[in-house]
């Protein structure tokens, strides 16, 4: 009779632990998921800075990379690599060289965008600063909206 109980217990302890390694498992693969972004692809706008000075901008978003073009008066290229993208408040923080940078997105739609990029301090400001009302503006830059190439 104890030999059965003392089995009974083992068999017990041993399927308690089976099933809290399944729920860890779970859990890892539902944060690996936030990190994935929608919205990858090409998003462009062009617009006009003054008299007869046009402008495109082009983000290319991909899962580890955000690619930024402006042609125009002022030419410039550059790759931001992704640190993490929070998918909850659409949210995708990243760097180019050691600079730090935050892209908030709204208004996602499957031919159009709408985002804002901003230098910060740091990952962690990043994550934890309020999402940017509709007149918000960076050093450069405010919302705008891009349609899908």
């Amino acid at each position: 009779m104890k030999n059965s109980i003392l089995i009974i217990i083992v068999t017990l302890i041993f399927a308690t632990s089976c099933k809290e390694n399944t729920s860890k498992k779970v859990i890892k693969s539902k944060v690996e998921k936030v990190n994935e972004i929608p919205f990858s692809g090409t998003w462009a706008r062009s617009f006009t800075m003054g008299k007869g000075v046009d402008a495109k901008v082009t983000y290319t978003v991909f899962q580890d990379s955000i690619q930024y073009i402006m042609n125009g008066p002022m030419v410039m290229k550059y790759t931001l690599v992704k640190d993490a993208f929070l998918s909850k408040s659409n949210r995708w923080i990243g760097k180019r060289g050691e600079t730090p940078y935050v892209i908030f997105f709204k208004n996602v739609s499957k031919d159009s965008i709408t985002l804002l990029k901003m230098k910060v301090e740091s990952k962690e400001k990043a994550i934890k600063m309020a999402f940017p009302s509709d007149t918000a503006r960076s050093k450069f830059s405010s919302w705008n909206t891009f349609k899908k190439k």
